[in-house]
């Protein structure tokens, strides 16, 4: 009887690693390029080298978020981008290590990707970035009596891109490149929009603006890699 047991859930088991190979994702070469557009369901690009080279890798070394290279668009209420111009490192930091959080946790739980603290064939490397933000309201600490920080919170926090790289944590070779523009607002599934909350332009409820939008982000990304791993590969260089 166990032995029946067994074989079924081997069965089962079988069944859905043949179903997820199955599927297919399209890639689309880009000109004059070695790399090639993946066509991605949950992120705004995703471009890699090779394709195939996803269903080497088991596991991933996380680095630390960096934002030395981020800019606060152009179109930005002047105030609010003044705002935003006085953060101090401490305070840009804290922000990223929210998204190295949720990083490390999902990936971790997850069980594809498994975060290692050491490199090795089948080690993917990502490094993820912030490079543009557009701030819909002040920081916290300069929300109280901001009329344009108030009036904007309809909309959350703002917009921030992350680019995401990938590479081959023996040999250093770019894997991918990923990047994604996200609303930092406190949606969830239970708890509704950043606006409904009665201040918004506190502490707390911009920090959780941005840890629901970076664990949104990284869940993403996430499918998208199980997704290419998994997946026949259409198209491409």
């Amino acid at each position: 009887m166990k032995r029946l047991i067994l074989l079924s859930a081997i069965a089962m088991v079988t069944g859905c690693s043949m179903q997820s190979t199955t599927k297919s994702v399209s890639v689309k070469a880009i000109e004059e390029s070695n790399l090639s557009y993946v066509e991605a369901e949950k992120i705004d690009k995703f471009v890699v080298k090779r394709a195939e080279e996803f269903k080497y890798f088991n596991k991933t070394i996380l680095f630390a978020t960096q934002f030395d290279k981020l800019r606060i668009t152009k179109s930005t209420d002047k105030d609010v981008a003044e705002s935003w111009g006085d953060s101090t490192w401490k305070e840009m930091d804290q922000i990223c290590e929210h998204l190295d959080y949720f990083a490390e946790k999902i990936f971790r739980e997850k069980n594809e990707f498994v975060p290692v603290k050491q490199g090795g064939v089948d080690v993917l490397a990502i490094q993820f970035s912030l490079i543009d933000y557009t701030p819909y309201s002040s920081r916290y600490e300069d929300a109280a009596g901001d009329t344009v920080g108030i009036q904007s919170n309809s909309s959350g926090v703002g917009l921030v891109t992350v680019r995401g790289v990938l590479a081959n944590a023996k040999t250093g070779e770019l894997v991918a490149m990923v990047e994604d523009t996200i609303e930092i607002n406190g949606r969830t599934a239970s708890y509704g929009n950043l606006s409904s909350m009665h201040d918004s332009n506190n502490k707390a409820a911009q920090n959780i603006a941005w840890r629901n939008s970076f664990r949104r982000f990284v869940d993403n990304l996430h499918q998208e890699l199980v997704r290419l791993k998994y997946a026949q590969v259409v198209g491409g260089n």
